[in-house]
């Protein structure tokens, strides 16, 4: 009889031996999947956040901005449009303060560039270039300048 309960002891601590390497790799390979997941995750919401960004930013064009006749020295919030069309003015307004300050005054956290085409011709530009960015999301938009209809293009980008 005691041949038989050594034997068994022995079976049992090899079973314990092969239970405990398959809950370690199970566990390992879990750990491994949820970390990846994880990176997708902070990816997916970093890009979402970016999106709403540049909407944000795309509704310079169509709020009068504060106060409503803004100029370069009293501007307190950004915005590029006046009797529903957008203002030259405003736009030579938003060159005078620079790139950094209406950085600060939009609330950004990342660069951008707003374009305004007419027939495919560049009739204003205004903002970083977007060489070497690694995220980019565009908002093409759609406004009045002056008597013309012309297309907006707003970028917002990340470098990594």
């Amino acid at each position: 009889m005691e041949v038989c309960k050594k034997l068994k002891a022995q079976a049992l601590s090899f079973d314990f031996l092969i239970a405990t390497t398959l809950f370690i790799l199970i566990t390992a390979i879990l750990l491994a999947q949820v970390g990846h997941n994880t990176k997708e995750l902070n990816e997916i919401r970093d890009k979402n956040e970016l999106i709403d960004e540049t909407y944000k930013l795309s509704e310079i064009f169509f709020d009068e901005g504060y106060p409503k006749n803004w100029n370069s020295s009293n501007v307190a919030v950004i915005g590029l449009e006046a009797n529903n069309r957008i203002s030259w003015s405003k736009l030579k307004s938003l060159e005078e303060i620079g790139y950094q300050k209406s950085l600060v005054l939009l609330g950004l956290k990342n660069d951008y560039n707003i374009t305004i085409f007419e027939d495919n011709s560049t009739l204003y530009s205004f903002g970083k270039n977007i060489e070497n960015a690694s995220s980019i999301v565009k908002v093409d938009r759609v406004g009045i300048l002056n008597k013309s209809i012309v297309s907006l293009q707003v970028l917002l980008f990340d470098y990594d």
